[in-house]
């Protein structure tokens, strides 16, 4: 197993990825073709690159699992003018490979990356089946995060 940032040549296998974690829980409804989905997130990826870090698994040239990671660069302050935290979102591992301890595996790469990048943090907002997969890694749950619902999801 190959654990890596991915780059531009993967941005089609990752959108593809994205178009089967929606569709896996039968519960969302796809108002867009398939093609128009991949063409459209696989662009997104490109445009968003300079923002995300999209750390992947890499099994003889496929991608098994992925998690997106979002830097938000914080405003400058005087004890320090350089800063950012992280938001991670869209961990998806294929059906065919959980269990096995590679989401994991991609996990622990993640954290010790945003370390070395001096992340202040890590945010993730976990489902409830993700909760403990995330607690294993030593992320903790706060509840001082405050939201404005301004649509429904």
């Amino acid at each position: 197993m190959i654990y890596r940032i991915a780059n531009q040549d993967d941005f089609s296998q990752l959108a593809q990825m994205r178009w089967d974690f929606r569709q896996e829980s039968g519960e969302e409804i796809a108002v867009v073709s398939h093609a128009e989905f991949i063409k459209n997130c696989a662009e997104f990826l490109q445009n968003e690159a300079k923002s995300y870090a999209y750390w992947i698994a890499e099994n003889d040239g496929e991608i098994v699992s992925h998690i997106f990671v979002h830097r938000i660069n914080l405003v400058p302050r005087p004890c320090r003018l350089k800063d950012a935290f992280a938001y991670l979102t869209n961990t998806y591992t294929k059906p065919e490979f959980r269990g096995k301890g590679i989401g994991g595996e991609l996990l622990r790469k993640v954290i010790e990356w945003a370390k070395d990048e001096d992340f202040e943090l890590l945010l993730v907002y976990p489902s409830e089946e993700s909760l403990n997969f995330y607690e294993r890694l030593g992320f903790e749950n706060d509840e001082e995060v405050l939201k404005l619902v301004l649509r429904d999801y």
